[in-house]
Order: structure tokens, then sequence, then C-alpha cells
């Protein structure tokens, strides 16, 4: 097993050079700003967007794992119930086939 300790000189020499010469990463303060102010336009977006959203969130906080499970159950049933529904409007009912003539 290969240690730096038990490294070649050519190695040592290359590792030596490039801690000289590597530099931390530093974030830019520019970059860090411009970051800061599109995520103040986002949220204030969102606030206006769905200025309730918070409120109703608080109020339908659900207090239990069962309650959680229901509110889980209700909305994927609604969300299947959602999708039969445009399913069928989306259908055309084909037309009738003609009735065959049996031989005989």
């Amino acid at each position: 097993m290969k240690t730096r300790e038990m490294a070649s000189a050519g190695f040592r020499r290359v590792l030596a050079l490039h801690h000289e010469v590597w530099q931390p990463f530093q974030q830019d303060p520019a970059l860090a700003a411009a970051v800061g102010r599109q995520e103040q336009v986002r949220l204030d977006l969102a606030a206006r967007t769905f200025p309730d959203a918070e409120e109703d969130q608080q109020d339908e906080t659900p207090t239990s794992l069962e309650e959680i499970r229901a509110q889980q159950r209700q909305a994927s049933d609604a969300t299947r119930i959602a999708a039969i529904l445009r399913a069928r409007a989306g259908r055309t009912v084909p037309p009738a086939a003609p009735a065959l003539r049996q031989a005989g």
C-alpha cells in the first residue's frame, strides 16, 4: 500500500506545486446578492399568487398519523376519480357493429 510518505519525489513535487496554487472556493459576493434577490422575488411572487396558502396550511394541520393517512387517501381517491372522469369525457363511443347474419 502506497502512502504519501512512500511516494516518489516527483509526486511530492507535483503535490507541493498543487498546494501552492490551489485556492479554496470563495463565493462571489455579487453572485450571493443576486441569489438572495432572486429568492426574495420568488417568495414575493408566491405570496401574491397564493395569498391564503399559509393560513390554509396552518388551519388544516393534521394531529395524528391516522388523520394524515386519511387525508392522503382522500387526495389519492380524488385524483383517481378526476382521471377516470377525464378519460370518460375524452372517449368516444364506437359505432355499433352491423349485425352479422348467420348462415344456415
